[in-house]
């Protein structure tokens, strides 16, 4: 008969490799999205040097392109492989089924390099360039596709190390391939096709240890979509998708049109340094916490669904709401160190994109209720408002001349009606027990960073100076955020789930 010591030693043990193997998820994606901020920030500031502000709106849209791709064709579709990785894995019928999704991005592909061509027609380019614009959207849509999908399973599925492995490196071949192509090509189309050249490179690492990774597949056809699906899941979020598209990058398209290329590469240069830090974040919450969400709302009934969304977003807004706080104060010092002097009066656009991005993350996370619920309709009315409400007030803008920068308010104000319709209507559909201390802290402090920023903004006379304010601001948000996150209930039952089974 086994002692008492020995029973508490066989129950412990899983639990201790659980924690041990956690801390070294954890460490190994931190230290990958690390790596890929150094890199990003790195790009941004070569980008800006390499590309003049008409360069860089070019650049700019092309990125439009790329993401009408990504949300409004592929992103539903992907959202639901998401939603079923676990299922279809369990019973070795996951890369049969990816196989029928293939033929759809190859589709999706040609419909991004067919709309970039027409866009181009207009622009004083010779033929050889607009070829070359065309043929890089379609490569960059293929290979940001299947980056994006064999990274995301190897992370879902539990390989962490391997998917933070191909990340790094899909980001240091591209930011190379990206500042090889400009400095000998020039242009913006040059960047964007190195970047493309980068995700092709990850892709195929990628996928490679994917398949590795996943046990044998089982003989048979099977269907990617189920019955259904199309209609009550796909085709919805695709509506939803294309209006937030819209939203948050689409706009591009009238504003180029109006106000011109230079004009937009001004203002996205202020939009993408709110972007990448926000794209940090939410990457680290994605490859971190999500596949844990996904795995605990697979099979599950509608309380615990409801419990770990609740978790979920507990977690994650409280953080969100202090990065946007950081945001606000770094502002001016991100901009004198990140970017080129001839972009410099960009802050005014950072602090808008700030507003933008919490806009569109928060709205991202909390929307996950219909993910859980698979009730992707619902998406349908808030999104298709949030588009509507952008496109009257540009077409009043264009029409009573007003300035760029009163343009892009109306933007933040289209993210903040979306994100309040969102939040309504997910409540109707499942139950969100909000932690309240910690909302309440984070939204205070978020109302007096603003304040601050409004009221006295830090402005900084260098780059030492400037340096100095983005470490205490980092610091300050990192004790913050950690404290907000110390003793979560809700983050440690996330933390519990076992991806793997060994």
């Amino acid at each position: 008969m086994r002692t008492s010591e020995q029973a508490d030693a066989t129950l412990q043990k899983p639990v201790t490799s659980q924690v041990g193997r956690l801390a070294s998820d954890f460490v190994w994606v931190a230290s990958a999205r690390l790596v890929a901020a150094v890199v990003a920030l790195a790009a941004v500031r070569l980008s800006t040097s390499l590309l003049s502000p008409g360069e860089y709106g070019l650049l700019a849209m092309l990125v439009t392109f790329q993401v009408f791709c990504g949300l409004f064709l592929i992103n539903p579709v992907g959202q639901y492989i998401n939603r079923h990785t676990h299922a279809w894995a369990d019973d070795r019928t996951l890369l049969v089924r990816l196989r029928r999704y293939r033929r759809w991005v190859f589709f999706a592909a040609f419909v991004g390099a067919a709309a970039t061509t027409a866009w181009a027609l207009r622009q004083p380019l010779t033929g050889w360039e607009r070829s070359f614009v065309a043929c890089s959207v379609l490569v960059m849509v293929v290979a940001a596709t299947w980056n994006a999908t064999s990274v995301s399973l190897l992370n879902m599925l539990g390989h962490r190390r391997e998917a933070a492995a191909w990340s790094v490196a899909t980001a240091l071949l591209g930011l190379g391939s990206s500042y090889f192509l400009a400095t000998w090509i020039g242009g913006g189309t040059a960047w964007f096709a190195g970047q493309a050249l980068g995700m092709a490179a990850g892709a195929i690492g990628s996928g490679y240890a994917a398949r590795r990774a996943l046990p044998p597949s089982r003989t048979g056809q099977w269907t990617l979509l189920e019955p259904g699906a199309l209609s009550g899941y796909v085709l919805p979020l695709a509506f939803a998708t294309g209006c937030m598209w819209w939203l948050f990058s689409g706009h591009r398209i009238m504003l180029e049109f109006h106000w011109g290329l230079s004009a937009l590469g001004y203002v996205a240069v202020g939009l993408m340094v709110a972007s990448q830090l926000w794209a940090l974040a939410e990457s680290q919450a994605m490859q971190f916490l999500f596949p844990m969400f996904y795995r605990r709302i697979s099979g599950a009934g509608v309380t615990d669904r409801g419990i770990a969304y609740s978790d979920l977003v507990n977690t994650l807004v409280p953080v969100y709401l202090v990065l946007a706080s950081a945001a606000m104060l770094a502002a001016p010092s991100l901009v004198l160190l990140l970017v080129d002097p001839k972009y410099s009066g960009v802050v005014f656009w950072v602090l808008i994109g700030t507003v933008i991005e919490c806009c569109r993350a928060l709205g991202n996370l909390i929307a996950t209720a219909a993910q859980a619920e698979r009730r992707m309709p619902v998406l349908m009315l808030p999104y298709s408002a949030g588009a509507a409400v952008l496109t009257v007030g540009l077409v009043c803008g264009i029409y009573f001349r007003a300035t760029i920068m009163q343009a892009t308010l109306m933007i933040a104000c289209a993210g903040v009606i979306t994100l309040c319709l969102i939040a309504f209507a997910m409540l109707k559909i499942l139950a969100l027990r909000p932690d309240a201390g910690r909302w309440i802290a984070a939204m205070l402090l978020l109302a007096l960073s603003a304040y601050w920023t409004l009221s006295m903004p830090i402005t900084p006379a260098g780059k030492f100076e400037a340096l100095a304010v983005l470490v205490n601001v980092g610091v300050l948000s990192a004790v913050t955020a950690g404290a907000l996150l110390w003793k979560n209930a809700g983050l440690a039952r996330l933390l519990a789930v076992r991806l793997r089974s060994a």
